[in-house]
């Protein structure tokens, strides 16, 4: 019989550890997939830029910001050994990621059972909020692994019978000693990485102090290992207090919304919609509420309450609570802005909660155990899919970058109009440039373009200017431009997307020969094509379009001998490069992607296949209902506003307005138009300088070059109503412009702008 149960026990232990093994397996493959394919935004660019300081210029920056210089720091080192580009950076969040996960096996287990830790670590695993965050250059994922091993190892202590002068305890001394010590190693290094990892340590410590109401051996080991903790963070916190900015208060938000954004990023990882989710939201809520009756099974009545289930109440209830009365502080040691990700930090304990509630599930019904499990996969995998299908890359910066460190010399300058998105930009020049910002925000006048033009050419003789669609608010006349031309020329131009890249030098500039130190393709090659041509090399900053986008492609090419050769992409276009004799040369190619193409296409020079590219069809936008009120407004020479929709024109203050558009195109449109949809009244905004008390900005869907001939496009937009807008009439006014150079398209009826209709708001 003892022999029978043993090989049971072996049988389930060994199912157990596949399980475990199987889950870790899964979730390093969900965290690597797709890792590069997505374009480095503002936080990835300023974590590379920093960690490419040196330590002490790390820990002086970080000392006047929001977050502490761990993650720097180990970004610092780790770009030695595997670079800056954005999958080696990703890679260290990606690794936390994971051993969080086995970390939340060995915690669940302690708490409910092996079973426990297996589904909380699965649900982690498939978690799309951490999956997300596990694929981004931040802090999160490692100040998470490292508050919750202070988690574990402060329930070591807390588990513990007896002091650590009492020699005859049941555990030996030095175990005691090394929880100790590694709670407080675990605690300091998670201040050390995100000041928000304390929520987590104040969670534990307040349910230390229910557990001291009826045991207090435990307090001296308590307070030794927090002193100790304390002691390692104290440099830090030192160095922070005289170096700190006051951080203000972010504007309020509204706490039933911010609840409502609780329940939902923590089991599904959406931040936006979120009323699409109320069904899932409240059934994610049921299971974990479930979870926290491991406090009336596991206790009788009237007993003490110790068990951990109580930890993961606390660590979910109460951090989010604070971190919405902190943003609310007028001034304050660390005052977040209410941001879904410092809600990260709660996940591991919402999981462990979720998996106590469907075994609690389980003691009712197995089969509805079953059922809540396969529920949590499905709609995981709804939410992940839609994530994944978003992660693409797109070439916002990468040609324009990769044009200047194809020809930019010694001496040029990088002045960027604005500074808005510095961090990123940068990350994209290969080599370290100099380079200036005009002021994100600020308004330009003369005077600034002067002294901004006059800092730039004091110690250089060329600008590469880049200009960003927010150039287009701060500087509408272009005054910087103005100014930089009055003391060189243009020598080139080159519009990508929205943005646009411009060189003032005193003389022409060679765009075909690269300097051999400049010389530095995205993918090389060394493919002959024919007997005096030699493909050297190309750049494709991304492989993934939508129907009616542009593909951007580099080759570099060694002539012996003038050549000639054809580009195509599929059996769509066909472009023919006549290239000199040459050592490096350089050719740009824009391909016009059709919007009825769709599938995979290979990109080929003559009969050689460089890549392959896949397109993705335009969705189905299915009928276009019954248009509410008609007009006819030609803007340039093909476009038509046919017509709009407006159910209401009375709105309070503070509202939403929804404003849907019906547009339709004579020809084919070869520019990316951006709407303007704007709210205008008889009073002047004075915070935004214009009458204008609301605005939307942005690309239709699907966008403009991928328009069909006669096809009718709905266009939705919701414009929120300043929330201090006076009463009276305003006027809603739309039209289009190009976003790389501002300039609008003409309206047949005069003017570049349609006034669509008039409404009313009142307080």
């Amino acid at each position: 019989m003892r022999h029978y149960v043993s090989r049971i026990t072996f049988h389930v232990t060994h199912h157990l550890s596949l399980v475990t093994y199987a889950t870790l397996f899964v979730a390093f493959f969900l965290r690597v997939y797709r890792l590069a394919d997505k374009n480095v935004w503002w936080d990835e660019g300023w974590s590379i830029w920093l960690s490419r300081q040196d330590l002490i210029a790390i820990a002086l920056r970080t000392a006047s910001d929001e977050h502490p210089p761990l993650h720097y720091w180990m970004l610092h080192f780790w770009n030695f050994v595997a670079g800056t580009d954005a999958f080696a950076g990703r890679f260290i969040s990606v690794a936390f990621g994971v051993l969080t996960i086995a970390l939340i096996y060995r915690i669940g287990k302690r708490v409910g059972g092996a079973w426990v830790g297996v589904l909380a670590a699965f649900f982690l695993a498939l978690a799309r909020f951490h999956i997300w965050w596990s694929q981004d250059i931040k802090n999160y994922t490692p100040s998470i692994f490292f508050a919750f091993a202070a988690v574990w190892f402060g329930l070591q202590i807390l588990d513990f019978r007896f002091q650590i002068s009492d020699l005859s305890a049941r555990h030996s001394p030095f175990a005691i000693r090394y929880s100790l010590f590694a709670y407080a190693l675990c605690a300091a290094l998670a201040l050390w990485t995100h000041y928000l990892a304390a929520l987590v340590l104040l969670a534990l410590n307040i349910y230390a102090l229910a557990i001291f109401v009826t045991d207090k051996s435990k307090i001296l080991n308590w307070f030794i290992a927090n002193l100790l903790g304390a002691l390692l963070f104290l440099p830090w916190l030192a160095l922070y207090l005289q170096n700190a900015a006051a951080w203000t208060a972010a504007p309020a938000f509204d706490f039933a919304l911010f609840l409502k954004l609780v329940a939902t990023v923590l089991p599904l990882g959406v931040t936006t919609n979120i009323d699409d989710y109320a069904a899932l939201t409240v059934a994610f809520t049921v299971l974990v509420v479930l979870g926290c009756g491991w406090l009336v099974i596991k206790s009788p009545v009237g007993s003490r309450i110790t068990h951990h289930a109580l930890l993961f109440i606390l660590i979910v209830l109460l951090p989010p609570v604070l971190i919405y009365l902190l943003s609310l502080t007028p001034v304050s040691f660390f005052a977040p802005k209410i941001q879904a990700r410092y809600l990260l930090i709660l996940l591991p304990a919402y999981v462990m909660l979720l998996a106590l509630g469907i075994a609690f599930l389980s003691r009712l019904s197995r089969a509805f155990a079953v059922f809540a499990i396969l529920f949590v996969l499905t709609a995981n995998a709804l939410v992940l899919n839609d994530y994944y299908a978003d992660r693409r890359l797109r070439d916002d910066y990468a040609t324009l970058a990769n044009t200047i460190n194809a020809f930019a010399r010694q001496d040029d300058l990088v002045l960027l109009d604005t500074d808005q998105e510095w961090p990123t930009f940068l990350y994209y020049l290969r080599a370290p440039r100099a380079w200036l910002g005009a002021p994100n925000g600020k308004a330009m006048d003369a005077a600034s373009a002067d002294a901004l033009t006059r800092r730039a050419l004091t110690r250089h003789n060329a600008i590469w200017l880049v200009a960003i669609p927010d150039a287009l608010a701060t500087d509408p006349q272009k005054l910087l431009e103005t100014r930089v031309a009055r003391d060189l020329s243009q020598q080139y131009e080159r519009v990508v997307s929205d943005k646009r890249l411009t060189l003032y030098a005193p003389a022409p500039r060679d765009f075909v020969n690269v300097a051999r130190e400049n010389f530095a393709p995205q993918i090389v090659r060394a493919e002959k094509i024919g007997d005096t041509l030699q493909l050297l090399g190309f750049d494709l900053p991304t492989r993934e379009l939508n129907a009616g986008d542009t593909l951007r492609l580099v080759t570099y090419w060694r002539a012996t001998y003038p050549a000639m050769v054809s580009v195509r992409v599929g059996g769509l276009i066909t472009t023919t490069l006549q290239m000199p004799r040459g050592d490096l040369l350089r050719y740009e190619n824009d391909f016009a992607i059709p919007p009825t193409a769709s599938g995979e296409f290979p990109i080929q020079v003559d009969q050689l296949e460089l890549a392959r590219v896949r397109v993705a069809p335009r969705a189905d936008r299915g009928r276009v209902g019954e248009i509410a009120q008609r007009v006819d407004y030609r803007l340039g020479d093909a476009i038509h506003l046919i017509g709009y929709d407006l159910p209401q024109t009375k709105f309070r203050a503070g509202e939403s307005m929804p404003l849907t558009l019906y547009w339709r195109a004579d020809r084919q449109i070869e520019t990316s138009y951006t709407v303007f949809a704007q709210i205008v009244g008889e009073q002047f905004n004075p915070k935004k300088n214009n009458p204008l008390w609301g605005q939307v900005d942005r690309a239709p869907q699907p966008p403009t070059r991928a328009w069909l001939i006669g096809e009718t496009i709905p266009d939705a937009y919701r414009i929120s109503i300043d929330a201090d807008a006076p009463a009276g009439k305003y006027k809603i006014i739309v039209g289009m412009y190009d976003a790389a150079t501002g300039a609008r398209l003409a309206v047949d009826h005069g003017g570049d702008s349609i006034v669509v209709a008039e409404i009313e708001i009142y307080p």
